[in-house]
């Protein structure tokens, strides 16, 4: 009688605990529904965010973003090119960002770093993309050294003769590398702090010291790419899809790492070829752009 009751108790224990399938569809209906508002709210904040930001540098960014961009410009001139060319050098730029994410990414089989990571890739896409089209998209200012008002020192002339995106604002490459130094930060402290630095003196600097960029759109990057990356990481829902990813790829990682060479290996391009990718697809579907 005792092993009856015993057997009857734990069964129910078990139905209690374990959903129906009708409960189990209700319940995916239900978190679908529950997630879907954190993820209009964060699509939502950071286009916000970004129309502000242009705004604001349309509206203030007047006299002393002229001032400080002469200033700077002012160290520029045709003997200094090599400084421009060495920090304009994909490699020389970009190693101790991508040395520092690979280093992260091997640094032992943690799923959920890895998640995070992933998270932050999808965050620094948006961000760059965002950076593009606010570009093409908002008129906020000419580019400085298409502007034949300033007089600036033009190391190389022939910077102004082809240019598809002549408003500058934000700068996407200072987008692309902050957001990817953010990444780093979230996952230490240290190496990201350096990485923040040299982003800033090797990358950001001398696109306002050569004329590409304004003061202020260096100062828009530096909010957008972080703010893309820490919104990304504020929302619970991308990291737990990337998590399950992994566990259903835990046997294959192989394929992961190799679209994660993939990913990085464009970045460190500023996504060139996803750019011309897009506006082939933009000429071939007629879409204006």
């Amino acid at each position: 009688m005792k092993r009856q009751l015993a057997k009857n108790e734990t069964s129910s224990s078990v139905i209690s605990i374990v959903p129906t399938e009708g409960a189990r569809s209700c319940w995916d209906k239900l978190s679908r529904s529950t997630l879907s508002a954190p993820v209009i709210a964060l699509v939502a904040a950071i286009l916000g965010l970004q129309l502000f930001a242009a705004r604001f540098s349309e509206t203030v960014g007047g006299a002393w973003d002229r001032d400080l961009l002469l200033r700077l410009n002012s160290f520029a001139a045709t003997d200094s090119l090599y400084v421009w060319e060495l920090a304009n050098n994909s490699l020389f730029r970009g190693f101790p960002i991508f040395f520092s994410i690979l280093a992260l990414w091997f640094a032992g089989d943690d799923r959920e770093r890895r998640s995070r990571m992933l998270t932050g890739f999808v965050a620094v896409c948006l961000a760059t993309v965002l950076s593009v089209w606010t570009q093409f998209h908002f008129a906020t200012h000419i580019r400085p050294l298409l502007d034949p008002a300033l007089p600036l020192n033009v190391a190389d002339p022939r910077w102004s003769l082809d240019w598809d995106r002549r408003d500058s604002f934000p700068s996407d490459t200072s987008t692309l590398f902050f957001a990817l130094a953010t990444l780093i930060l979230i996952e230490n402290r240290l190496v990201g702090l350096l990485c923040f630095l040299w982003v800033a003196v090797i990358i950001a600097v001398p696109r306002v010291i050569f004329g590409w960029h304004y003061p202020s759109d260096v100062a828009g990057s530096l909010v957008l790419g972080p703010a893309c990356v820490l919104l990304f990481y504020a929302t619970p829902y991308p990291r737990a899809l990337f998590e399950r990813m992994l566990i259903r790829l835990r046997d294959h990682m192989y394929i992961v790492h190799a679209l994660l060479f993939i990913f990085l290996s464009d970045a460190s391009m500023l996504f060139v070829s996803l750019q011309k990718l897009g506006k082939d697809l933009v000429r071939l579907l007629g879409w204006p752009h």
